[in-house]
């Protein structure tokens, strides 16, 4: 327990979708993987007698579990197939804001060849200028394979960079969602069927009362949720068809009836006592650790999470995994961590060619099978690892609503999480009176960004 809390300490720094949560141990052994098959003609032009070159690949958040090791693996076998090439390779953990590291680097001109970020931040370096279009770069056999919905993340439609709306400007490798975490001990205690369809916000309440009480001398709570993180429950606004931002005016969202719904529906969790107290300001390292001294029954997690729990000692048993909750929809927060090539490179060919190479099929395989979230490339979503495995097939089952975020790079995390902890901590009168400072907040930042 110590090693997995020591481990989810750190890993709760890290926030992605985009794509995900993220750890790294100071030192990890590299976990056994299966040994990644080297890409035989990715249908790139090579050049003839080419001098050497070192380019540089930059990864923000690629301090999870085994994630460096794995890409080191993974570049290791490109440089063997194409040994004119050195890449220097460096993951940079989310703790340290890699993101505006990139962002500065590219406005200074000292960046790396190749960037892996999020889908998010990529929307707002692509309307700066500051990423090349990646149409040419890409074969088709690598095109043509992509997922259709991880692919339409990568296309730009901005409007403040018109030369590249429609066009593929970074591209999803992987992606990650949303799913309810769950422990089938407490639900065993108190005789709880377990999650096998999606619930409705109602229906989820009421199973998240039957799980609130004693256990085991432990005070045991339904639903573990936090105000400090929206994708704990933007989804119960979008379950209703809710906005965070109208892409028809890029003016908030925020002051429908369908937001308030959603509000309303996760309000009642708290004034239902089923969550911890001090939900509204907990962190993500306090939640977890409730989950596995088994004094939470349920949590939002990401697949990441999920991984790295059930390796634990009795967890591969008790670790259950079930879909977001719907409404008039069926959604689930998403994202993505997408490969960009900075318009400041000096080796566009080379970049192209480590760009395949990651987006093929086996360079997927192994490293989601080992690092986890889901592949880009359809080959190797087809394996069955990705449907047998119990942890994986319950996060895939949940795609069927994927919702991205939608903040077409306005910052709106931070004005989310704090209007809905001024909103549970009784700053404000009504849901109303929420929805109005939310909506102005949102709506002012919307007019420095659009105009």
């Amino acid at each position: 327990m110590k090693k997995l809390l020591a481990v989810l300490m750190v890993l709760c720094m890290l926030l992605s979708l985009a794509a995900c949560g993220a750890e790294k141990p100071a030192e990890t052994d590299p976990p056994k993987v299966d040994e990644p098959v080297v890409q035989e003609d990715p249908k790139v032009e090579e050049p003839k007698d080419p001098d050497p070159v070192t380019i540089r690949f930059w990864q923000a958040g690629g301090d999870t579990v085994g994630a460096a090791s794995i890409m080191r693996l993974l570049l290791d076998k490109f440089e063997a197939q194409y040994p004119w090439i050195t890449v220097d390779y460096q993951a940079i953990p989310w703790s340290n804001d890699p993101e505006t590291q990139f962002q500065t680097g590219i406005a200074s001109g000292d960046v790396a060849d190749v960037l892996s970020l999020g889908d998010s931040k990529s929307f707002i370096l692509a309307g700066e200028g500051g990423l090349l279009p990646l149409d040419d770069m890409l074969t088709e056999e690598t095109k043509n394979d992509l997922s259709d919905l991880l692919k339409s993340a990568g296309v730009y439609y901005g409007s403040e960079n018109p030369d590249a709306v429609g066009k593929m400007m970074y591209v999803a490798w992987y992606g990650g969602t949303r799913a309810i975490l769950y422990n089938k001990a407490i639900f065993d205690h108190f005789g709880v069927e377990y999650p096998t369809e999606r619930m409705t916000h109602a229906e989820l309440l009421e199973m998240a009362k039957k799980l609130t009480g004693e256990m085991d001398g432990k005070q045991v709570y339904g639903f573990g949720t936090r105000a400090t993180d929206s994708a704990q429950y933007i989804h119960f606004m979008w379950n209703y068809g809710a906005s965070l931002i109208d892409q028809s005016t890029m003016r908030a969202g925020t002051d429908t009836e369908e937001w308030k719904k959603g509000t309303e529906d996760y309000l009642k969790f708290y004034t239902e006592g089923v969550t911890p107290e001090g939900s509204s300001a907990m962190d993500a390292t306090t939640q977890l650790q409730m989950f596995v001294n088994g004094e939470i029954a349920m949590f939002v997690s990401a697949i990441d999470y999920a991984q790295a729990i059930r390796v634990e000692e009795g967890w591969e048993e008790k670790l259950g995994v079930a879909a977001l909750v719907g409404e008039t929809y069926a959604t689930t927060y998403t994202g993505a961590d997408v490969l960009a090539v900075p318009s400041t490179t000096q080796h566009p060919e080379e970049a192209a060619l480590l760009l395949n190479f990651l987006l093929g099929p086996e360079a997927q395989a192994v490293y989601c099978k080992n690092v986890g979230f889901f592949p880009a490339s359809k080959t190797a979503s087809a394996d069955p690892f990705f449907s047998d495995d119990p942890i994986q097939a319950g996060f895939a089952a949940t795609m069927d609503g994927v919702h991205f975020y939608g903040n077409f790079g306005v910052s709106t995390g931070a004005i989310l999480r704090a209007h809905m902890q001024m909103l549970l901590n009784g700053d404000y009168a009504s849901i109303e009176e929420y929805q109005e400072a939310l909506t102005a907040e949102i709506n002012m930042a919307c007019e420095e960004k659009f105009g």
